[in-house]
């Protein structure tokens, strides 16, 4: 505001012939308020507090709490109770010898993390069932590191949520907070594990990117500056529980596990979860013997043949039931190696198998009968449990979109699942195959030069549009999208989301320094065509315009939200696009009023100045990450990929079971229905 009012006032002076002195004195009147806002930034500096971990810790804590009881609740884990799920000790040649272990735990500076006394004979005494995870990791394991194997859908994940709500219960104040990572969008090839376990906590967690600043009196060995994040993992206040091993390309996976022995010292507690197969793949490589350093494992067990009987009917209603009755031929199948009989010994295939055929109350009547259990039994339809397994992810869909709870569904099955099969086919083919799907990434899903051409039309337009209320508009119109059409071409991809704009006075006075030049400049050269008093007054003019408003603006970075806030995917795409609309677009402003009066300065024309206002908006407003989503989600509209209301949708289909939230991304219900989403064939527009 200060270079934007003295400007103003400068271009009064010029206007009605004003001295050379009474300008200058009019530009002097900026000093004081400048000075004031310099001398009260440097002192809110100065006075900034410490920050203390433990209160970090404890509310980073609530905040994880709050987050994955929230998910079990959409995930109906508790509904109607918590599946049982069992497990043993891992096979002896995937984990450290038991001997080992004790060993190395009992030789550790400072003794063991828990009670040698409360360790169990050998591995075998690992097992038990899921009631008791928290006890078996604190307390079992010597070393507190371990490995959950099982096959796919056994329930890992929603062991590793049990496992993440026990050790809130159990931290004390000031201890280390327990984080589910998924492991899908790390690459170990690019990026250090602490590095990328950094960026996660800053993503789900985006007030931990505030810096950690230290008190004064205190000895730090590290003379760079940190953020929440890192201070928190350097100082071990981060209990890591991996997810979604598997989920990497297979020919990462040992590289994975050396990346994370040499990231994580032997004394750091950490979990981490993995299908058995790829696992064991990973750990008995011929050229190369990797394994999870210090760890124990256990190998989760199928669901019985009475849990899953028990609980498909209680989910029914009751054994007593007529609903519950509709199961008996399934259940006669259970715990045997019949297709359905495989196919329902998961965790995951029960929820599958319940959402379909034991449907919730509706709030209009159904169009068309409740599919009964007793197909699944048929072998001629079904010979093996692959086509079972399909089956239910392609029932899925239908199931979680009938027109239940408090109001009916926005969009249709066909529509659902169109719209999903073509995220599923974003994760798969754009994104290598991760499970995160991120909204600000979506610009990934179109052609790069597309992109960028509808960018650059629209700032074209922009100029177009201001152009052409003080010239011939056919002129301000091609101009415009020539000039568009070039910041387009040559943009960049879109920025990661931001919610709030942080000024950096060391950019500022740079770029200051360098305006200063810059004006200085151009009044020598104006000053020998026109005079060195005119050269003078246009040059401070372009110093007030650019060093001032510019280096104001040059200063300006995104930063994230309060400490430990949790942020959703809508909460961070409303708050990115509140920095564009408000912040990005007063700044542009005054920085192109700022140039559109440098220019009337040095031409004499003022008739120029939507041209510079416009130049300057096209420079001022920042790229955030929401003009890439708006620009990607207008493509994919048009061509029908996509509805319009599409984070409402991503909402919608959370709430219904189809997607789970991870911090500010979404992921498929379980990997297979996205990769089964995936290979299925485009579906026809409705």
């Amino acid at each position: 505001m200060v270079g934007l009012t003295t400007a103003g006032a400068l271009l009064l002076a010029w206007r009605f012939d004003s001295k050379v002195a009474e300008t200058a004195a009019t530009a002097l009147l900026a000093a004081g308020p400048l000075y004031i806002a310099w001398k009260a930034f440097k002192h809110d500096r100065v006075e900034a507090a410490a920050v203390d971990l433990t209160a970090v810790t404890d509310r980073l804590a609530d905040a994880v709490r709050t987050q994955w009881e929230a998910e079990a609740e959409v995930r109906r884990v508790n509904d109607p109770y918590p599946l049982p799920v069992a497990w043993r000790a891992a096979d002896p040649d995937l984990v450290e010898s038991w001997e080992l272990l004790t060993d190395l735990a009992r030789t550790w500076p400072g003794g063991p993390p828990n009670d040698p006394a409360r360790w169990p004979a050998d591995a075998d005494g690992l097992a038990d069932s899921d009631a008791r995870i928290g006890e078996v990791f604190s307390e079992r394991v010597p070393t507190r590191r371990l490995v959950v194997l099982g096959e796919p859908g056994a329930g890992k994940s929603v062991l590793l949520i049990h496992l993440l709500q026990d050790l809130i219960a159990r931290r004390p104040a000031g201890g280390p907070v327990p984080v589910l990572f998924s492991l899908a969008s790390w690459n170990p090839n690019q990026q250090r594990l602490q590095e990328w376990m950094a960026d996660q906590l800053r993503r789900a967690h985006p007030g931990l990117h505030n810096p950690a600043s230290a008190p004064a009196s205190a000895v730090t060995s590290r003379p760079e500056a940190h953020d929440l994040a890192r201070e928190l993992l350097d100082a071990r206040l981060i209990l890591p529980l991996l997810d979604g091993f598997d989920e990497l390309p297979p020919a990462l996976h040992a590289v994975a596990l050396d990346a994370i022995n040499r990231a994580l010292p032997a004394k750091q507690p950490l979990v981490l979860a993995a299908r058995s197969a790829e696992y064991r793949a990973a750990v008995a490589r011929s050229d190369a013997v990797v394994r999870l350093n210090g760890a124990a494992g256990i190998h989760l067990l199928p669901v019985t043949q009475e849990q899953a009987a028990d609980y498909l009917r209680r989910d029914a209603g009751g054994s007593h039931t007529p609903a519950a009755r509709r199961w008996d031929a399934v259940t006669a199948h259970l715990g045997t190696d019949t297709p359905v009989g495989q196919a329902l010994g998961t965790p995951l295939g029960l929820f599958l198998a319940r959402t379909i055929y034991n449907p919730r109350p509706q709030v209009v009547p159904p169009s068309a009968p409740v599919p009964h259990p007793d197909e699944l039994c048929d072998t001629t339809v079904f010979p093996d449990r692959a086509t079972v397994d399909r089956h239910l992810f392609n029932a899925f869909i239908p199931a979680a979109y009938t027109p239940r709870g408090p109001s009916l569904p926005r969009w249709s099955v066909a529509q659902a699942r169109r719209t999903l099969t073509f995220l599923a086919r974003h994760l798969e083919l754009d994104r290598g195959g991760t499970a995160d799907l991120a909204w600000w990434e979506l610009h990934h899903a179109t052609p790069t030069p597309i992109r960028r051409l509808m960018v650059g039309l629209v700032l074209g337009l922009l100029v177009a549009f201001l152009g052409g209320l003080v010239s011939e508009f056919l002129i301000g119109l091609m101009s415009g999208l020539l000039i568009g059409l070039v910041f387009g071409l040559r943009g960049s991809d879109a920025n990661a989301p931001s919610v709030r704009l942080r000024w950096s006075p060391s950019t500022s006075a740079a770029v200051l320094r360098l305006g200063l030049v810059f004006g200085l400049f151009v009044g020598l050269l104006v000053g020998i065509t026109v005079g060195f008093v005119s050269g003078l007054t246009i040059g401070l003019a372009f110093w007030l315009a650019i060093g001032f408003v510019g280096g104001f603006m040059a200063g300006l970075t995104t930063e994230e939200p309060d400490l430990t806030t949790t942020v959703g995917p809508a909460a961070l795409l409303a708050q990115d696009r509140r920095i564009y609309l408000t912040g990005g677009l007063v700044l542009g402003l005054l920085l192109g009023s700022g140039l559109g009066l440098a220019v009337g300065f040095a031409t004499g024309d003022m008739a120029v100045f939507p041209f510079g206002l416009a130049l300057g908006l096209m420079g001022g407003l920042p790229q955030t990450a929401w003009t890439g989503w708006g620009t990607a989600k207008l493509y994919l509209v048009v061509r029908h990929r996509l509805p319009w209301h599409l984070m409402a949708f991503l909402q919608d289909a959370h709430q219904r079971g189809v997607l789970r939230q991870v911090g500010p991304v979404y992921q498929f219900r379980h990997i297979d229905l996205q990769r089964h989403l995936a290979q299925q064939p485009w579906p026809p527009a409705t």
